[in-house]
């Protein structure tokens, strides 16, 4: 009976939970005095590092099955050097990121787990202690958390700022990033007990509970997606340790907006393939995606572990590479298109067998394993001077909102009255444009990872004058709202 009702619970929830992974750590011993020194804010936390597995031997595979037995929403370890760059859809700089690691360590428990005994004295009702699992795929439930954190980190990188390092609050271990997935968590999880909204959702912990940590899950991507987009400062403590986050509305490299792709649903039999071509056209015009899988042998239920999709390849049966602009019909992009996955198991090579310390860096799946997609639009600056070696010639220059220059796919122009503006390419990366001073001039801008959240070009208004001057972006889209708490009920 108790199955039953499991399932049933299960059978109605249209968010998606994740998963969690691990990462190896031996931090230092805490004696006494060091725990009360927490307090006095005199504590010297071990030290941290950020030493690279060493890599093994080339592997004569692509892909490899994890499971003894195929499950019906399968995912493979990836063996990403095996796909030549040719073969590759990849988002530019994927593997300047930093791979997080979710799983926990025994070191690492024992030491929480002596905070928390600190931090229970006097306590009427106190917190529960970790408990170190040591299984593969049991860490803390950290997933959607550390994805959102990657893909923030992408989009940060590609306007040109750095990570700084935080300490990872599973394990210990150094991590890089620009938002400490920690402070997500934390933050989500305050306002689901806050009664946020459907996408601050907890999963009831008599469904299931974060096996190490005891508590309830958070499942739901576009409650974090609201978080990398919000514009106000906040503060929040974590309870194990007494720890204080702030965020800062900088930490966010997101430019306001977010949009869903697809969103799967109890009532169809699994992600219809024509989302394949959907996620595939989303990555190439608005970068790294933000996704959750589907639970590996329970599809449709609810996602089970969030990752950042960083591209994609095609391979037939047999490992055989294609080229995906082959694929012909909805049903080829389903069967044939593999997406890649940077995953949170920490930095280890496709053949490590699944452990308490971590798995593959990247896996792939197919669109039949994954369950919802997001992504974050982004917008472009564009400005012009005249052009000193052509009479009546502008130069036009495009870039990311961090002044960083971005690959162009194709530019149109026209003026005002709808007549045709010559466009030619010029030198450095810009363009050439004719006209005559005071011309107004409609620029239609495609750019790789730059385009609308209708999937269109970027369109802006620009006025050809003596010196430089910005181009006005004409928008279509309005910037996301994101959900805070329910609206007020009617008495």
């Amino acid at each position: 009976m108790a199955d039953a009702l499991k399932t049933l619970a299960l059978a109605v929830l249209f968010a998606a939970p994740a998963s969690a992974q691990y990462a190896p750590v031996s931090p230092a011993a805490w004696d006494k005095a060091a725990l009360d020194g927490l307090f006095d804010g005199s504590l010297a936390m071990p030290p941290l590092s950020l030493a690279a597995p060493k890599r093994g031997p080339a592997l004569n595979y692509i892909i490899r099955q994890e499971d003894e037995k195929l499950p019906p929403a399968p995912r493979y370890a990836l063996n990403l050097s095996g796909v030549p760059p040719e073969f590759r859809h990849t988002v530019a700089g994927f593997d300047q990121l930093f791979h997080k690691n979710q799983e926990e360590t025994k070191e690492w428990t024992d030491r929480t787990n002596a905070l928390i005994r600190q931090r229970n004295k006097g306590r009427l009702f106190k917190m529960g202690e970790w408990k170190y699992d040591g299984r593969p795929n049991e860490p803390p439930y950290t997933c959607l958390s550390d994805a959102a954190g990657t893909v923030n980190d992408w989009w940060a990188l590609q306007l040109g700022r750095s990570l700084p390092s935080h300490r990872n609050a599973n394990n210990g271990s150094t991590e890089l990033g620009l938002l400490d997935p920690r402070l997500l968590e934390l933050k989500y999880v305050e306002r689901g007990y806050a009664g946020g909204g459907p996408h601050y959702f907890l999963l009831p912990r008599l469904i299931d509970k974060d096996p190490v940590r005891d508590q309830a899950a958070p499942i739901q991507p576009l409650g974090y997606a609201d978080l990398l987009i919000e514009p106000e400062a906040y503060t929040v403590e974590d309870p194990y340790t007494g720890e204080r986050y702030s965020y800062d509305p900088s930490q966010s490299a997101m430019e306001g907006q977010y949009k869903e792709l697809f969103s799967g649903s109890i009532f169809q039999g699994r992600t219809p393939d024509k989302y394949a071509k959907v996620l595939a056209d989303g990555v190439e015009k608005f970068g790294i995606a933000y996704v959750q899988l589907e639970q590996t042998s329970r599809p449709r239920m609810m996602g089970a572990h969030a990752v950042a999709v960083v591209g994609y390849f095609c391979m037939e049966p047999g490992q055989k590479l294609a080229d995906c602009a082959a694929n012909a019909s909805e049903k080829d992009w389903g069967e044939k298109t593999y997406f890649i996955v940077h995953d949170s198991f920490g930095d280890f090579p496709a053949d490590k067998t699944r452990d308490a310390s971590g798995g593959s860096a990247y896996r792939a799946v197919r669109i039949e394993s994954i369950d919802q997609a997001i992504v974050f639009p982004h917008s472009l600056l564009v400005t012009a001077r005249p052009y000193e070696a052509a009479a009546n010639t502008w130069q036009v220059f495009t870039a990311n909102k961090g002044g960083k220059p971005v690959e162009l796919v194709a530019v149109h122009a026209q003026k005002k009255d709808g007549s045709p503006v010559l466009v030619v390419p010029g030198p450095d990366g810009s363009m050439l444009i004719a006209g005559a001073q005071g011309d107004q001039v409609l620029l239609a801008v495609e750019a790789r990872h730059y385009y609308e959240p209708d999937g269109k070009a970027r369109v802006f208004s620009l006025e050809l004058a003596k010196g430089a001057v910005s181009a006005l972006e004409l928008r279509r889209t309005r910037p996301t709202q994101p959900q805070r708490a329910l609206p007020a009920q009617l008495p």
